[in-house]
């Protein structure tokens, strides 16, 4: 960190605003900035992950949590009001810009300052005895580097699990896989009464100070690429979904009397080949809705839209047989 640290605490809980803030820092800034930001609850995946592998969709869509993905690889991550997330970024030289101890060691002694014996982790992560308490990831552009991490603090632990409960085993592909570890919020094991906008602040002041940082606040035309950044980027299925490696799905299930196993094959998130096998009798309505679903997006709402009209018994188990 130099003399012309800036530190930032965004004013919005909006995920894709504050991940489109951290790109627009890195990449239209300057100087070292250390940015601070709580989201409202959703599911943030790596760079180079498959979305659907990792999460638990039926879980998200009922409980109305979206999915993002962010600009660094890693794993996934959930994200809620209890969630505190950190951003680190620095300039630095080639081929020593990655470095998840240094970058988070501060933030490890703000940790321990508050009362938690916080320590590294072998997986890039931050760690209490051996539970997780943060998760990191980072990013290079040019000669500057971008690590960032969540600190859970009094988070839903139970949603998030559920969140994060996604079937690996029903895809093929070359996605990084995320590991899942044992969690716990900093809130259980500190004295006394904690609030997550206290926790912000002693972390914030004490990272201030020790950078002797500067406040502040984004410009109009921050915010203007930030909202356009949101708006081509983050905000779009083609970004969170469809940047996806290309995957093989396969999945049987059985329904009434009847089994029916689908196969895809997923390129940029469209539907590029699918087989569908089945012992229900009627086979002209499975080849309709065959040739239906093929060059739609593997999106549950889109193929249900595109299958309007169908027969409503064979029509419902394709779907389930598809996510």
């Amino acid at each position: 960190m130099d003399r012309n640290t800036l530190i930032i605490t965004s004013k919005t809980n909006n995920p894709a605003f504050n991940l489109a803030a951290e790109e627009v820092l890195l990449r239209k800034h300057k100087e070292d900035i250390i940015f601070f930001y709580i989201n409202s609850p959703s599911v943030i995946v790596g760079k180079h992950q498959n979305s659907l592998s990792e999460i638990n969709l039926d879980f998200l869509q009922k409980n109305g949590i979206p999915v993002y993905r962010r600009l660094s690889g890693g794993g996934t991550v959930y994200h809620d009001f209890g969630n505190l997330n950190y951003c680190i970024i620095e300039n630095g030289e080639p081929g020593h810009l990655v470095d998840f101890v240094k970058a988070t060691t501060p933030v490890v002694n703000a940790l321990k300052n508050y009362g938690v014996h916080a320590r590294h982790g072998k997986r890039n992560d931050l760690l209490a005895g051996y539970k997780k308490i943060s998760g990191n990831a980072c990013h290079i552009y040019k000669s500057r580097a971008m690590h960032h991490g969540t600190l859970l603090f009094n988070s839903n632990l139970q949603q998030l699990t559920e969140s994060l409960k996604g079937d690996a085993s029903k895809f093929h592909d070359k996605s990084v896989k995320s590991v899942r570890s044992e969690v716990v919020n900093i809130s259980e094991l500190v004295k006394g009464e904690h609030d997550i906008e206290n926790f912000l602040n002693h972390i914030s002041t004490f990272l201030q100070e020790k950078f002797l940082a500067m406040p502040y606040e984004f410009t109009k035309t921050d915010l203007e690429e930030i909202e356009n950044l949101m708006k081509s980027k983050y905000n779009t299925w083609n970004w969170n979904y469809g940047y996806s490696p290309t995957y093989e799905f396969t999945k049987r299930i059985k329904s009434a009397n009847y089994v029916f196993t689908s196969k895809l094959k997923v390129e940029k998130g469209m539907i590029t080949e699918i087989e569908i096998k089945s012992n229900h009798p009627q086979k002209e309505k499975l080849s309709e809705i065959k040739g239906l679903i093929k060059g739609s997006k593997h999106e549950k709402r889109e193929i249900e839209r595109q299958l309007q009209g169908a027969d409503e018994e064979i029509k419902q188990a394709i779907i389930e047989s598809l996510f």
